[in-house]
């Protein structure tokens, strides 16, 4: 399975075509599995709650929909966001790079790595997909692929889409919803003989309260707040990529420009606690003391200052990590943005 699919940023040692090559990532799979499991309660079961007129406005919204989303998710998918010179060029084997012979992957506007000049101070060579990414924003999972200027539009496209498909999915619940309480009549007929509690053995006629009742309002709550949780999530990306884009600057180069928004590993704070308890010249073993006790027993001005020092070796660390989820070190940006990315 692992050939098939991963979830490893590792190196390729040929150069990515598109997000449909092998291995394929987890989220990626998972992306999909999502997708045509709201699919098939939207188009399934959702439309078939409303009432006539409104059923047509849902099936139409919902092909169109659809439809975008899935060209622009597709177009994303399969565009190579490579520089034009290397998508000329066959799929070969990519030479590992040499730290003896060349301080950096892209030198001087010529990758050593694709054996290709550079189109601008924007391409990246990413260790991903292992190619020269012309206008790099990032190495999106979702997608397997790298987005870049080639395919950036299309992938706003994708999420703009997916959004407006979660929103309308979460406004028609909430109408279901209010319909069901105010006037279940303007439900459909499938749907009020489903939820018509009197047809039910035991249950008074005066009640519109069942099982079928209840189960029918529980699952247009779960799924409402399914989409919306969806939808603030793809809000909150395409909110990101607006403010990038009034600052001038790719995902990337805000990363590398804010490493401090990187979130901190509380498992490697761990680590770090017992190995400063150790260096601060306890000789017995952290194993066998609390580790709250250990940590706040320091109270010397050494103990603090050696605090402090860990902080900002973890901060340090963390910074890495951000950089390294991309596969991009201070080895491998354009020798004229070492100083600052403007």
């Amino acid at each position: 399975m692992h050939k098939c699919c991963t979830t490893l940023q590792v190196q390729r040692s040929r150069r990515r075509l598109n997000g449909l090559q092998l291995p394929l990532n987890y989220w990626q799979v998972i992306g999909w599995v999502v997708f045509l499991i709201t699919a098939s309660f939207n188009l399934v079961v959702l439309i078939q709650i409303q009432f006539y007129e409104l059923k047509l406005v849902s099936i139409i919204v919902y092909v169109v929909l659809y439809a975008f989303h899935i060209i622009s998710h597709l177009a994303a998918l399969l565009l190579d966001p490579g520089e034009a010179d290397l998508r000329k060029q066959e799929a070969s084997t990519v030479p590992e790079f040499d730290r003896t012979i060349h301080a950096h992957v892209i030198e001087n506007g010529r990758c050593h790595l694709c054996n290709i000049n550079t189109s601008s101070r924007k391409t990246k060579h990413c260790g991903i997909c292992n190619k020269c990414v012309d206008g790099f924003d990032h190495h999106c999972k979702w997608l397997n692929n790298c987005v870049g200027q080639r395919n950036y539009t299309a992938f706003i496209l994708c999420v703009i889409s997916a959004l407006l498909i979660s929103l309308f999915t979460s406004v028609l619940c909430v109408t279901d919803i209010v319909l069901f309480f105010k006037n279940p009549d303007q439900l459909s007929l499938m749907t009020q003989q489903f939820v018509n509690c009197t047809q039910v053995a035991n249950v008074s006629c005066d009640t519109q309260y069942c099982a079928r009742s209840i189960s029918f309002v529980t699952f247009l709550f779960v799924l409402c707040v399914s989409g919306l949780a969806i939808a603030c999530a793809l809000l909150h990306l395409i909110c990101f990529h607006v403010y990038l884009s009034v600052l001038g600057v790719s995902t990337y180069e805000y990363i590398i420009k804010n490493p401090q928004t990187t979130s901190i590993n509380f498992r490697c704070c761990r680590k770090k606690i017992r190995q400063l308890y150790l260096i601060n010249g306890h000789k017995t073993k952290t194993n066998e003391i609390p580790m709250e006790k250990a940590v706040y027993n320091q109270n010397t001005s050494q103990s603090e200052s050696n605090v402090q020092s860990f902080l900002s070796d973890l901060i340090n660390d963390e910074i890495n990590k951000a950089k390294k989820i991309f596969l991009y070190d201070n080895n491998k940006i354009h020798p004229s943005n070492e100083d600052g990315i403007s």
